[in-house]
C-alpha cells in the first residue's frame, strides 16, 4: 500500500512549515494562549474563590501576570 500514496516535495513540507511556525510564535496567537491558559485556571479554581466578582478579579489579575511573564522574558529579549 505504500506505493500508492505519493509523498509531498520537500519543499513543499517546508514551505507548510515555515507557515505553521509564522502563525504558531505570532503574538496574537500567544495572547490568545495566554486567554485561554488564565480562562482554564480561573475555572479550576472558581470553587475556591467563591464569589463572581473575585473570579473575574482573579482572570483579570491571572491573565496580567501572564502577560507580564511573557513580556518580559520572551519579548524583550531583541
Amino acid at each position: 500500500m505504500r506505493f500508492l500514496y505519493k509523498r509531498p516535495r520537500i519543499e513543499d513540507m517546508n514551505d507548510e512549515l515555515i507557515t505553521v511556525m509564522e502563525v504558531m510564535v505570532s503574538d496574537l496567537f500567544i495572547y490568545l494562549d495566554l486567554f485561554v491558559f488564565s480562562l482554564i485556571f480561573t475555572l479550576m479554581l472558581s470553587h475556591v474563590i467563591g464569589s463572581l466578582a473575585l473570579s473575574i478579579l482573579f482572570f483579570f489579575s491571572c491573565y496580567a501576570l501572564f502577560f507580564c511573564v511573557y513580556y518580559f522574558v520572551f519579548k524583550k529579549k531583541g
